[in-house]
């Protein structure tokens, strides 16, 4: 039966109490695990931004699609050229910045596809050419690449992460998160990328700041492929969000197939 998964129970002793975790011997999504962010235990400053929810994306817009993703019972959507309903509504920008100081997070359930370039998330101001904060998934390079500001200067600089091989061929799930002056990169079951960026994190948006989901402005670097989660936390992960597991066919030694 083609759809059928088959499911071994173990229970683990853990501080002398049993644990009883689920192995699936076959799996159909080629990445999964358990997600954990759905609902969150958030001190009383943390805010959650949920991009997908506040652009209101759904299947009637023009270059969506419903997609199948691995979170269960989250909607996921396909997009394509056509859709352009990228911007959030101006007066929700202000209400963001009042919530953000010196960390943020950024996660991201998305597959999207090989060798495209694809702006996860951008704030621009108008007249200025370079964002005062992206996150931009290159996989013409298979790089992550992430713009901000510094308090110490006005340029705008990068760091930038390599991304594993499988990105462009499964679902990915990927966190970056920023304490001050430190960014940690977490993509899927990979351990932990970080870097120390040039200065301490500028994330005071000015007033006329506007964040876009998808693509920069002028309809620069579609994400064209599926996306599942977006969200934006004012404060800094310490781990990835969800636990991890792995099927035979897309292992922690999974490479891409051979091609030509």
């Amino acid at each position: 039966m083609g759809g059928m998964c088959v499911w071994r129970v173990w229970v683990v002793w853990v501080c002398g109490v049993g644990v009883v975790t689920f192995t699936p011997t076959h799996a159909w999504i080629p990445f999964f695990g358990e997600e954990l962010h759905k609902h969150l235990n958030l001190q009383s400053h943390h805010r959650e931004w949920d991009i997908l929810g506040l652009v209101g994306i759904n299947g009637s817009q023009p270059g969506v699609s419903q997609a199948e993703g691995p979170l269960p019972d989250t909607p996921a959507w396909r997009l394509r050229h056509p859709y352009h309903n990228i911007q959030l509504h101006p007066s929700i920008v202000p209400k963001i910045a009042s919530t953000l100081h010196d960390e943020i997070s950024l996660y991201f359930v998305y597959k999207q596809h090989k060798k495209t370039i694809g702006s996860l998330l951008s704030i621009n101001l108008p007249g200025k050419i370079k964002p005062f904060l992206q996150l931009l998934s290159n996989l013409k390079t298979q790089r992550l690449n992430f713009y901000y500001h510094i308090n110490e200067d006005s340029k705008t600089h990068q760091a930038s992460f390599k991304l594993p091989d499988k990105v462009g061929w499964t679902w990915t799930r990927l966190l970056l998160s920023v304490n001050q002056s430190e960014a940690r990169l977490w993509v899927n079951c990979d351990h932990y990328h970080k870097t120390t960026l040039a200065g301490h994190i500028n994330l005071q948006i000015p007033a006329q700041g506007l964040l876009y989901f998808r693509q920069e402005p002028g309809l620069k670097n579609k994400l064209i492929g599926s996306i599942q989660m977006a969200k934006l936390t004012n404060y800094a992960s310490k781990d990835r969000l969800w636990k991890c597991s792995y099927d035979k066919q897309f292992g922690p030694n999974w490479r891409p197939p051979l091609l030509g």
